[in-house]
């Protein structure tokens, strides 16, 4: 699972010194902090708090970056493979189907289903 984070400035500086302090990456350290923070904590309204004080923080402008156009003319314009073979593509993916039926109804059978 990825999980971004924005950290006011002060913070990660922080976060980078402790980190090099110890010899490991940022992300290793951090998750370190995280996961000791959620093994000790007592109980649910622990984490809770956690999250909501992460919610609760300003968002960085600078970190945003705004849209540049349309998703769906993005995907519509996107890079064509000239070599991709349509047909044989969806005769293979055929062949993928009933392959995953015939295994569905030998579990049937198998389960007393069928």
């Amino acid at each position: 699972m990825k999980t971004m984070i924005a950290l006011p400035d002060d913070l990660e500086l922080l976060l980078r010194r402790k980190a090099a302090e110890e010899n490991v990456s940022l992300e290793a350290f951090t998750l370190g902090i995280l996961a000791e923070a959620v093994e000790t904590s007592s109980g649910d309204s622990a984490l809770y708090e956690v999250i909501a004080r992460i919610k609760a923080m300003p968002r960085d402008p600078q970190r945003l970056r705004p849209a540049s156009g349309s998703l769906a003319e993005a995907l519509r314009s996107g890079p064509s493979d000239p070599e991709f073979d349509l047909a044989g593509w969806q005769a293979n993916w055929s062949l993928v189907e009933a392959d995953m039926n015939a295994l569905t109804m030998q579990n049937d059978i198998a389960e007393g289903l069928g």
